[in-house]
């Protein structure tokens, strides 16, 4: 427990290696220390109950900070999608960054839910933009619902942009909004690669709502390189790290 309580998150692997017990050993203490709401499991691991952020900045907050970040973050993701004809980018702040970076050279089709992603495209771009329907989430700029769920489920991607409210080595990529998490879900799913969109201030942040685990995505585009954890846990599944 002092290790959760100095950071976010412990792999089963590193207090199997701290302690010096097998990997088992470990998960049952977990279970036992899950039921007396210490901690809550993940894939590969353990989060904080006490760390965990329950919500995020605000958009206007959002948008306000690390924006150069997130420009790098669009640069980025240029060669990601250089071979792609179909790809998703989501909603946020991350996304329009990187719409905007986007929209100057990329011909394909670009799906989305996010209406500051649809005016980027639309005003700078050539590409053809398919807007998905739904119901306006005020303040968020952003389309949500059962039929916006239902529209992104029904088409293919070659790549998707997927944003998160933060990504975790144990943990995994997660948010703060439950919508939200399982229209990226189901995006991830449909498309041929995934890549979740993280600047560096999410680096070790877990969120109320799993995306998935690392092996659910085929990887990240962030803005530095990650603390040696969270890069070891997304090689280890088989995943890639994009950074300028």
């Amino acid at each position: 427990m002092r290790v959760l309580h100095s950071q976010a998150s412990v792999s089963t692997l590193e207090l199997s290696r701290a302690l010096h017990v097998s990997a088992e050993t470990i998960r049952r203490d977990l279970v036992r220390l899950e039921r007396q709401g210490e901690l809550r499991r993940v894939f590969g691991g353990a989060v904080s109950v006490t760390r965990q952020r329950k919500s995020e900045p605000s958009f206007d907050r959002r948008s306000a900070i690390n924006s150069d970040k997130k420009r790098a973050i669009g640069e980025a993701c240029r060669d990601v999608v250089a071979d792609a004809e179909t790809i998703f980018i989501d909603v946020g702040t991350t996304g329009q960054a990187v719409a905007a970076a986007l929209a100057p050279t990329f011909t394909g089709t670009i799906v989305t839910h996010s209406l500051l992603v649809a005016i980027e495209v639309a005003e700078g771009s050539t590409a053809e933009l398919v807007l998905a329907p739904g119901r306006m989430r005020r303040g968020e700029w952003s389309l949500t619902g059962a039929a916006t769920h239902e529209f992104l489920a029904n088409m293919r991607y070659d790549v998707a942009l997927v944003s998160c409210g933060g990504v975790d080595a144990a943990a995994g990529p997660t948010d703060f909004d439950f919508d939200d998490a399982e229209v990226k879900r189901t995006v991830a799913q449909h498309a041929e690669r995934a890549y979740v969109l993280a600047d560096s201030s999410k680096h070790g942040v877990v969120g109320r709502y799993v995306i998935g685990d690392w092996y659910d995505v085929s990887g990240i585009v962030t803005d530095s390189a990650p603390p040696e954890g969270l890069a070891a846990s997304i090689w280890s599944a088989g995943g890639e790290i994009h950074h300028p």
